[in-house]
């Protein structure tokens, strides 16, 4: 399961951009029908007031931290890696790596004007980007979305071969149709607000010097007074005051909780040998066994060439793809707990250089010094083991050799959350045990 954490009781992805885009481009190469959903304080506060709206977020995929004021809260609340996942960096990056893999890709909704404009800068920019349709659907008010069922639409969409659709229609429409839709429509709904419209040229983003600065909505609101005033004063000074008893609460049970949740699991034999990249790419449903059969054999005839370089040039992955589960594979203990925030580099540094005196390791060594807590250290851990074998945030394999794994539960924190994901059980693994 993917780590999540309740705001407002809507439920948080506590991912970064990066493991976040992978998710999405994993599941587009399935064609699964999933929903994501980028979240800002106008979102949470829907939720707050409307709770079939908030059942519908529930249920959601992922649901991203999009406003800057939802990062902060997530980094009071100890997740402390947590990176803004904005609309426009989650539009951008997909459709550049669509492009790559060849990953059609539908947007859906705004006005034709806008499409068309989208149309012709995706053209400059991404020119052999696979566009399987663009389409400016109907008014349909929310009271009555529920109540309708475009199967012509379902099956154009469908039979389009798009793996991830871009859907425009404003918060909190979007979400209840895409809700509405999801497990009938087999891609990837992303629900991505104004970004047509910035992406278009017509609504201007704001710096970055701005979105750091929580600024945002000042700067949106300069261009759209008229439309936005009245959501801002409602909205604004109540997430406030809900933030800050939410944030008050939190720290106090965080403060007063001593149960060490990791107590009794056995990570002592856990394997930290990398699994070979052609299987990690198997498991995370990104190529076939068939893809990397066909890519030894062609290593076979060119020995200097490295699975990964011949996956790339045959576009079955990016660069960007690679690049990434390569890191994961051989991802160091220093480098996760830099990640994760855990420690200061120049801290590090300076017990890298302690270590080499001693016999000690690394881990030991930051838990004596006070960095983090035993129960800190088994969580990283265990995530260095699940990562370097390719099983972090793996939900289930079609693959027939491993069609008689078993799964278990695991719990563990992350930062001072409480988190609980599923694991495949592995012959390495098996000594893991279910926490009491």
């Amino acid at each position: 399961m993917i780590p999540k954490k309740g705001l407002f009781n809507v439920p948080i992805t506590c991912l970064p951009l990066d493991e976040q885009i992978m998710l999405i481009l994993r599941w587009a190469n399935m064609r699964a029908s999933k929903v994501v959903y980028l979240a800002n304080v106008h979102m949470l506060m829907e939720a707050h007031w409307n709770f079939s709206f908030r059942k519908i977020l529930n249920k959601a995929d992922l649901v991203t931290p999009d406003g800057k004021p939802l990062v902060l809260m997530l980094r009071q609340l100890g997740i402390y890696h947590q990176n803004q996942v904005s609309g426009m960096d989650v539009f951008l990056n997909l459709c550049a790596l669509a492009e790559i893999t060849g990953k059609p890709v539908y947007f859906l909704g705004s006005t034709q004007e806008i499409l068309d404009k989208i149309k012709r800068k995706l053209d400059e920019e991404y020119p052999i980007l696979k566009v399987a349709g663009m389409k400016s659907i109907p008014f349909v008010p929310i009271d009555e979305i529920d109540k309708s069922h475009n199967t012509e639409l379902i099956e154009e969409i469908n039979q389009s071969g798009a793996g991830i659709i871009f859907v425009c229609l404003g918060c909190p429409k979007q979400e209840i149709w895409m809700s509405h839709y999801h497990g009938k429509i087999q891609a990837v709904m992303v629900g991505v607000g104004a970004v047509f419209s910035m992406y278009a040229g017509i609504t201007p983003r704001a710096p970055h010097w701005v979105q750091q600065l929580c600024l945002e909505w000042l700067y949106r609101l300069t261009q759209e007074p008229l439309r936005l005033w009245k959501r801002y004063a409602s909205t604004i000074p109540y997430f406030i005051y809900l933030a800050t008893k939410e944030l008050a609460i939190a720290h106090k049970q965080n403060s007063s909780q001593t149960k060490n949740l990791l107590l009794g699991t056995d990570i002592e034999n856990l394997d930290f040998t990398p699994e070979k990249i052609g299987e990690i790419f198997i498991r995370q449903n990104i190529v076939t066994r068939e893809d990397i059969r066909q890519a030894l054999l062609e290593q076979s005839l060119n020995p200097n060439l490295k699975i990964g370089e011949i996956l790339v040039s045959k576009q079955l992955i990016s660069l960007k793809q690679l690049k990434f589960y390569l890191k994961n594979q051989n991802i160091q203990f220093g480098s996760l707990v830099l990640e994760k925030k855990l420690v200061r580099k120049q801290f590090l540094d300076k017990i890298l250089a302690l270590q080499s005196a001693t016999n000690h390791k690394l881990g030991e060594l930051l838990v004596r010094q006070g960095q983090f807590s035993e129960d800190i250290l088994k969580e990283v851990l265990i995530e260095q083991s699940l990562r370097r074998k390719g099983l972090f945030l793996v939900e289930n394999t079609s693959d027939k050799n491993t069609s008689q794994v078993e799964q278990q539960q695991l719990y563990f924190t992350c930062g001072q959350q409480k988190l609980k994901i599923k694991i495949w059980e592995h012959p390495n693994l098996e000594k893991i045990k279910e926490p009491r």
